[in-house]
């Protein structure tokens, strides 16, 4: 059974959802179909005869909200000034090949990378390179963005698959830990961070956590 929940696992982080606009609202959009809550994605516009990025999303359903998309953000290039419309494509999950594991130690990491090996996986020493004390929500999210992450798998009391853009927890499986957990996660840096209940600060993080 534990097989199968994998493979459910590994073919459902992979798998694209196209929808398209129904309608537009100022910051909300409305979809032909409904998107679990908490899927980020992104919405094509037609542009000089291609489909460029012209926004970000996040689904709360049958309808979404819209962000501006500021992934690998380059100030030397201009914008298209197009905007999303109805009849636009929106693709949610787009980047879930692209994770980053927070592991409490380096057995579980190591175990959780050869797991994922099919997918793309954003070293944690990268991403420790940018701390000086606790990572915050606004810290994976803006790493997020340069990095154009779509995951983070946090191992905590439970292994939990969190939409890197909107910080919800979009599926999550019983897992056993260790309950010692190196501050902030495992990586090869080493960080003068006072200890404290990580897994709590971790899950107080997490939006849906116990939906």
């Amino acid at each position: 059974m534990r097989i199968i929940f994998v493979l459910f696992i590994a073919i459902y982080l992979n798998a694209l959802t196209t929808a398209h606009i129904t309608d537009v609202k100022g910051l909300k959009i409305k979809l032909d179909k409904p998107i679990q809550k908490g899927i980020s994605g992104v919405v094509l516009c037609p542009y000089q005869n291609e489909e460029i990025i012209c926004a970000k999303t996040v689904s709360f359903g049958d309808y979404a909200k819209l962000y501006v998309y500021d992934n690998l953000k380059n100030d030397a290039f201009g914008l298209p000034l197009v905007y999303p419309k109805k009849g636009d494509k929106v693709i949610f999950g787009k980047n879930y090949s692209r994770i980053m594991i927070i592991a409490p130690n380096q057995t579980v990491y190591l175990k959780l990378k050869q797991r994922f090996k099919n997918f793309t996986i954003i070293p944690i020493d990268v991403f420790a390179a940018f701390l000086d004390d606790l990572p915050t929500k606004e810290n994976f999210i803006n790493f997020t963005n340069k990095m154009d992450i779509g995951l983070y798998i946090f191992a905590l009391d439970k292994l939990y698959y969190v939409d890197a853009q909107s910080f919800y927890v979009i599926s999550k499986e019983d897992y056993n830990f260790p309950k010692k957990f190196k501050i902030p996660f495992f990586s090869s840096y080493k960080f003068d961070i006072k200890e404290k209940d990580i897994i709590d600060y971790y899950k107080k993080m997490l939006k849906g956590i116990n939906d």
